[in-house]
């Protein structure tokens, strides 16, 4: 295998160069860090865009290379939580400081943009093939991502009841975190298929066995102190430049944060599609989506609590909203993978969906777009329910069910 690995790179230099740019840009964004009070908020917004971009880059890509460095099905929910390391203390760091108003808006956001990528690749692969001129081959899920399908389903039924009672409590921020242990405890990999190490990631990969563990701690370690260093202050320059501007400080929360943030991962599914490795791209976005619902949405009312509020975090109407048209979502993206095998129909579907909505972002639209979604998820898992029983079976307590 690590001989295929080494034949995979094409240029020792260019994956070289190119983490020494994503480092030089984390290195730009503490260095505006380090002299904001002195640069005006809109440079200073953009400075930190770029160090924040960076380094969720450097994530990726060592999040991508440790899946082959390192064995074991827990190293698949590492790397999904190492890409969304960047969202989570953005989503964590408004429950501490109380910002009820904000505190869904990036964890919303993220994860749409995520699944709607995930129902959404057989659209990319289609365009690929028809610019490549070769046949458009259909994406077939190995068996073992019904996991991430069973938590999503089990994780937007519990949410139908936050929904309602617009609140996340203590609680249910336990339930939440055990749904991700338990996630971590059944996660793992495809046994016929070789870690997708592409790019940079192969890169590390062609470097001498002693040195591949600590090059990627050293790039994960470097990168995720980027991370927590200046996630939160990016986060508050951007909502003072877009107040400045007149902008819904929720909006820019929720659609220009996660377009920065969710860059490197979405980068990594498409260079793993125009590798002709589809399903692994689908299973990352599928492991990230469940961190964010699971492990992102759970810490939400602990760390409200934490930073001095009650046992239950409020949700107003616009968040009730918002995280209901996002259950749908999730509802429909199950749906749709059901079978495994992701269906044009459905991409373009929950496609036109998502750039209606971003377009007209009022709650009117989110609550049509999510009853439009759910009336479809419901038809497609009536019409899909065989598919349902190994789903489940791959999410029950107690002991591992078989392959």
């Amino acid at each position: 295998m690590r001989d295929r690995t080494r034949r995979r790179v094409t240029g020792t230099t260019d994956w070289r160069r190119q983490v020494a740019t994503a480092a030089a840009c984390a290195g730009t964004g503490v260095v505006v860090h380090a002299v904001g009070p002195v640069l005006p908020v809109p440079l200073a917004a953009i400075g930190l865009g770029v160090g924040v971009l960076g380094a969720s880059f450097m994530l990726a890509w060592a999040a991508d290379a440790g899946e082959a460095v390192f064995s074991g099905g827990l190293v698949l929910a590492a790397v999904a939580l190492v890409g969304v390391l960047p969202e989570f203390i953005i989503e964590v760091h408004f429950a501490f400081i109380q910002r009820a108003d904000l505190v869904t808006a990036n964890l919303t956001g993220a994860t749409r943009l995520l699944l709607t990528c995930a129902v959404g690749l057989p659209l990319l692969m289609s365009l690929l093939a028809r610019r490549g001129g070769r046949t458009d081959e259909p994406i077939q899920l190995a068996g073992p991502r019904r996991l991430e399908l069973g938590i999503l389903f089990v994780s937007a039924v519990f949410a139908v009841q936050v929904v309602i009672r617009g609140s996340l409590t203590v609680f249910d921020g336990v339930v939440l975190l055990g749904l991700y242990i338990l996630y971590a405890r059944r996660v793992q990999g495809t046994p016929y298929e070789e870690p997708a190490v592409v790019g940079v990631a192969a890169g590390l990969m062609s470097l001498p066995p002693r040195y591949r563990r600590p090059a990627v701690a050293a790039l994960l370690l470097g990168a995720a102190g980027v991370v927590v260093v200046i996630a939160n202050p990016f986060t508050h320059a951007l909502l003072d430049t877009g107040t400045s501007l007149g902008m819904d400080p929720y909006l820019l929360i929720q659609s220009v944060v996660p377009g920065a943030t969710e860059a490197p991962e979405l980068v990594v599914v498409a260079v793993l599609v125009a590798n002709r490795r589809p399903a692994q791209g689908l299973a990352l976005l599928l492991a990230a989506s469940v961190s964010q619902w699971t492990l992102g949405m759970g810490s939400l009312p602990i760390a409200y609590l934490a930073g001095g509020g009650g046992m239950a975090l409020p949700l107003a109407g616009r968040e009730q909203v918002e995280l209901g048209f996002t259950t749908a979502l999730t509802f429909f993206v199950v749906a749709a993978l059901a079978t495994l095998r992701p269906e044009r129909v459905d991409a373009v579907l929950i496609a036109v969906v998502f750039v209606i909505q971003l377009i007209y972002p009022s709650p009117f639209t989110r609550f049509a777009a999510g009853f439009v979604l759910l009336v479809f998820a419901i038809d497609l898992l009536v019409a899909r329910r065989r598919e349902l029983g190994p789903m489940f079976r791959t999410v029950r307590f107690g002991r591992h069910p078989s392959a």
